[in-house]
């Protein structure tokens, strides 16, 4: 009776205080657990070019303990009896490659010595497709395990990829953005994972009573840019060309004025996100929204928008501009080319690019107002973009300029911006005074399909409508014959803008630039084409043909028309000319 008791005790003991936690014990041991990754979303065009997108793959493992007690089972008919007994037909690593290796397409004895050894995981296949995987996971190979697994691929290859970035993976297997909209956007792009649990037997079969959970995955939501990959592609092509005849760097941004919708954001020399350590490291971020330049005679802009704006100049104020000139405190300024003492219109100086005039001109205002005016077209400040490390530029208070940096800001020395600041000041020109701060995303599309589109960014106004108007008229005429941007020019298109060309203080070389806009009376984009140390010196010669070549394509496609009316006008004006020529006798 006293040992009946004690095992009746003991009997209790085991089912009823100790039964929960010993039946949890059991279940934890024979349930086999696995994450369902999530996606990350995908990057599209604006047109729905996929720029980077996502797809599930498996890397199949084997435990080779395991395998080295794995049996292959077949069914066998006895000819004597007709009776079907089940028969052992091999065992170990050589039985199970011999099952894997056709699905894998892979050779079974190579497959077969991955599997032997002591090690509780080894890789036996790497990157297969689910349904690759589902195929082996029917072979009920107990030791073969996946590890599913989300990988990146960048569809577009090179195009825009200073723009899109690329990820890396963490040590629990996410994809994390480590460049460009890939890390702006990285928790939006991130979706969430889920989770799936089942019981099996000691054999590794489905416990087909046992409990068995599925948390599907949530995918991340996708990310629209406003970028065209087409004209992306040809901004590309037109700034590579010019970088390797020049031997510089550097490239290209075309942008929406009225919308702030960039179409373009080109470096050279793009990054391949699928392939980013193939890249110089100065190569995989986006140069236009990092590196900062001094814009030179593309400052002139602001300098003249504020003379204009604060009432002391008028397009047609006579200007006496000699070869050099000696400001009140002594400083000694000249023009890129010798010449002799001019007499020249405000406009024609702002065409010639004078840099005697224009310090002339900005010598009719307060240092604290002309800093204003540089700080209001965006010096100073970071757009906003929706890019990582973007730069402010730099722009010291007027009240630390010295006797000299006072006049060198007038023609855009002395301060530093972005290529996308340099045409985000133009855009403004253009939007009839309106600053509307560029943006690279168009909208978000959650998993479910939902799409919330960017809002336009609010804009602020620099200049008033009627001098953006007569600074346009201004611009126009630097594309025009005797301008220093001829070159900018478009046949069935009026084009507004200014060249750069200033030298870097910090190395040898110069900076050479063109900013304008077309059609220059009914804006449509604003293009800024930057080079970095080229060859040849001016913008003129340099970025303004490029700038034509990306601004022509942009006409294209977007499907405006040349103008009558201007052809006509660039056809009188080459009559004219040869009827010049012809009058000469030459």
């Amino acid at each position: 009776m006293v040992g009946f008791a004690v095992v009746a005790g003991k009997t209790v003991k085991i089912q009823v205080v100790d039964g929960p936690a010993l039946a949890l014990k059991a279940k934890a041991e024979r349930t086999v657990t696995w994450v369902n990754r999530a996606p990350r979303g995908p990057i599209l065009g604006r047109d729905g070019t996929v720029l980077a997108s996502s797809a599930v793959s498996y890397d199949i493992g084997a435990n080779q303990r395991l395998i080295s007690q794995y049996e292959r089972i077949e069914e066998q008919e006895d000819p004597a009896t007709g009776r079907t007994t089940e028969v052992v037909t091999g065992h170990g690593a050589a039985a199970a490659a011999e099952l894997i290796a056709p699905v894998l397409g892979v050779d079974a004895q190579e497959l077969g010595a991955k599997m032997v050894g002591d090690s509780t995981y080894v890789v036996i296949a790497q990157a297969v497709t689910p349904d690759t995987w589902r195929r082996v996971n029917a072979l009920a190979i107990h030791g073969i395990e996946p590890d599913q697994r989300t990988r990146r691929s960048y569809p577009a290859g090179t195009v825009a990829g200073n723009v899109v970035g690329y990820t890396y993976e963490n040590d629990v297997r996410e994809l994390v953005g480590n460049a460009g909209i890939e890390m702006s956007q990285n928790e939006v792009l991130t979706g969430t994972n889920g989770e799936g649990s089942v019981e099996i037997g000691k054999t590794g079969a489905i416990i087909p009573t046992g409990e068995h959970e599925e948390v599907p995955a949530r995918p991340g939501a996708t990310v629209r840019l406003t970028l065209d990959p087409n004209l992306q592609t040809i901004a590309q092509d037109a700034i590579d060309k010019v970088v390797v005849a020049q031997g510089a760097d550097w490239g290209a941004v075309v942008m929406e004025p009225a919308t702030g919708k960039v179409l373009v954001l080109a470096d050279s020399r793009s990054v391949d996100p699928g392939d980013p350590g193939a890249s110089a490291e100065a190569d995989r971020t986006a140069r236009s929204v990092e590196a900062v330049f001094e814009p030179g005679s593309v400052g002139k802009v602001i300098t003249f928008a504020a003379a204009l704006e604060e009432g002391v100049l008028r397009p047609e104020d006579p200007f006496t501009v000699p070869y050099t000139w000696t400001a009140p405190n002594g400083e000694v300024f000249r023009d890129s080319h010798e010449h002799p003492v001019e007499s020249l219109t405000a406009a024609q100086v702002l065409a010639e690019s004078s840099n005697v005039g224009t310090v002339q001109i900005g010598d009719l205002m307060p240092d604290d107002v002309r800093h204003g005016y540089i700080e209001r077209f965006g010096f100073g400040r970071v757009t906003g973009i929706e890019m990582p490390a973007e730069s402010p530029g730099i722009l010291t208070p007027a009240s630390d300029w010295d006797d000299r940096t006072r006049y060198t800001t007038m023609f855009g020395q002395g301060i530093a911006g972005t290529t996308l600041q340099a045409v985000q000041v133009l855009a403004a020109v253009a939007n009839k005074g309106v600053l509307v701060p560029p943006r690279v995303i168009d909208a978000w599309i959650d998993a479910d399909g939902e799409e919330r589109a960017q809002k336009t960014p609010a804009g602020r106004r620099v200049m008033s409508e009627e001098h953006a108007a007569t600074l346009t008229e201004m611009l126009i005429g630097v594309t025009q014959e005797g301008g220093t941007a001829e070159a900018a020019s478009i046949d069935g298109y009026l084009v507004a803008g200014k060249t750069g060309t200033t030298e870097i203080l910090t190395e040898s070389g110069t900076v050479a630039s063109f900013v304008g806009f077309t059609p220059a009376r009914d804006p449509a984009i604003a293009v800024a084409v930057v080079v970095y140390r080229p060859g040849d010196t001016y913008g003129g010669t340099v970025s303004a043909p490029v700038f034509r070549a990306i601004a022509l394509a942009a006409m294209h496609s977007l499907g405006i028309a040349p103008d009558p009316a201007v052809i006509a006008a660039q056809a009188a004006d080459e009559a004219d000319a040869r009827a010049g020529v012809d009058a000469d006798g030459s």
